[in-house]
């Protein structure tokens, strides 16, 4: 007849009540557990030492002296009832210890003197697993820290803290406490500064990007008998760089952050900003887009380097941005480790572009401050990207009588005066339009040249 003691588990328990006094007992232990035992309600005890080996001690319930028959069990027989072999016997004693015990199933039967058995189940767990180390792989793309255990961690989930089911006939293995050994970890960096990615894994690997900051690394490891195991990397220096650039497009002499969602015209003025961290040099490149019948490809058409002690930013040439498909390229390199990063922004020059629905045919510079000019309705998106302008108006009878040659953004247009200054006549003039694009388009025919209406009347 076996008996069990009973626990009520609420946490964990350091110490069995005094008051029991027949029992099997773990002086020292650390933690006291149930087994699960899955056909009876009644569970024996899994005493936990932080260390190499446990003691248990056994008495029996009357006090009296008693015999005292040890067994451990032995996995390896075939036959299960058969498997709680003696391992050592004490006769004529009050209570008999046994120290130095290794992890496993243990039972002891004591009969005193007056023939009363009693029999006392238990299992010892011996928790003496150590992070011995942590493996570190650093990278240009990665850094990856793998912390070791003694025993290894396979060792520790699948072959240690395992118990039988005793309700059961054929006494399956159960390993919950092992699997379950590992999933209160943890990892920290001291520089707060790194992004760690959630996990529970004795390995960790930090990417996209790598640690750009020098830090030390630490597991904890928070065991299922509530031991803590924590472990510290010696400071481990950053050797990733990441490019990180800003870009800024010139509105009418005011420096802008470009926008992808924003349309640009030639002649295109940027200014390149490096941002990038842990890096020591840049380099900046523009490439065109070409496209051919026969292929699409990339040219460079301009470059830039420094050291970033030097100086952060660089400026090219507006000339080159004309109408096209561009690709700004921005490199950090950290030459202590060798460490490349690369940015790449796509920016796109409108073509060119004057939208004749904005040319009107009549206008009234009668000084009402309404359509007293002779100009395009709208500019900001109908005329793009004009390289050159002219606007020549003529009479009937084919004399000039205003002309206009500049930037078709800066036309305030025109106020119905002749060239000399004097008033134009009401009637009807002819205008001719004449444009080239950045991109050699030209603008001279069609609904580019028309008849004009001025009027002076109010």
């Amino acid at each position: 007849m076996r008996l069990s003691i009973y626990l009520v588990v609420l946490g964990f328990f350091p110490l069995i009540p005094n008051t029991v006094q027949g029992q099997l007992a773990a002086p020292e232990r650390d933690t006291v557990l149930l087994t699960q035992y899955s056909n009876t309600t009644e569970q024996d005890s899994i005493f936990v030492f932080y260390g190499d080996f446990g003691t248990l001690r056994a008495s029996h319930s009357t006090g009296n002296g008693a015999t005292f028959k040890w067994y451990r069990y032995n996995s390896l027989i075939s036959n299960p009832a058969q498997r709680f072999e003696l391992i050592y016997e004490e006769a004529g004693v009050t209570a008999s210890q046994l120290n130095n015990l290794a992890e496993g199933g243990y039972r002891v039967m004591v009969t005193d003197i007056t023939d009363s058995t009693e029999v006392f189940t238990c299992w010892l767990f011996t928790d003496n697993v150590v992070l011995s180390r942590i493996d570190t792989d650093n990278q240009c793309q990665f850094l990856e820290l793998t912390a070791a255990t003694a025993p290894p961690s396979y060792d520790i989930i699948y072959d240690r803290f395992v118990y039988h089911d005793l309700s059961r006939s054929t006494q399956p293995e159960r390993n919950t406490w092992g699997q379950a050994y590992f999933s209160n970890t943890s990892w920290q960096a001291s520089d707060s500064r790194i992004e760690l990615p959630e996990t529970n894994q004795l390995r960790l690997a930090i990417e996209n990007p790598a640690p750009l900051y020098k830090s030390t690394y630490t597991i904890t490891i928070v065991n299922p008998f509530g031991r803590m195991l924590t472990l510290t990397t010696p400071e481990i220096d950053a050797i990733a760089t990441k490019a990180v650039n800003l870009i800024q497009v010139d509105d009418k002499g005011t420096w802008k952050d470009w926008d992808s969602n924003s349309r640009y015209e030639a002649l295109l003025g940027l200014r390149l900003e490096s941002k990038s961290l842990n890096s020591d040099s840049i380099y900046w490149r523009v490439l065109t887009t070409t496209i051919t019948p026969n292929e699409i490809y990339d040219r460079i058409i301009w470059s830039d380097s420094t050291l970033l002690s030097v100086r952060n930013e660089a400026f090219p040439d507006k000339k080159l941005m004309v109408p096209g498909y561009y690709k700004v390229k921005h490199y950090s390199v950290n030459s202590l480790s060798g460490c490349i990063d690369s940015v790449i922004t796509s920016i796109q020059v409108d073509s060119s572009r004057i939208n004749p629905d904005v040319i009107p045919n009549v206008f009234s510079p009668n000084g009402d401050s309404k359509n007293d000019y002779f100009k395009f309705n709208s500019t900001d998106e109908s005329i793009r990207s004009i390289r050159s302008f002219s606007v020549n108006i003529y009479s009937r009878s084919g004399k000039l009588i205003y002309t206009y040659n500049g930037n078709p953004i800066d036309w305030e247009g025109w106020d119905g005066k002749t060239n000399h200054g004097t008033d134009a006549a009401e009637g009807v003039y002819f205008f001719i339009i004449e444009a080239k694009g950045w991109d050699e388009r030209t603008f001279a025919r069609g609904p580019y040249k028309g008849f004009l209406y001025l009027y002076r009347g109010k």
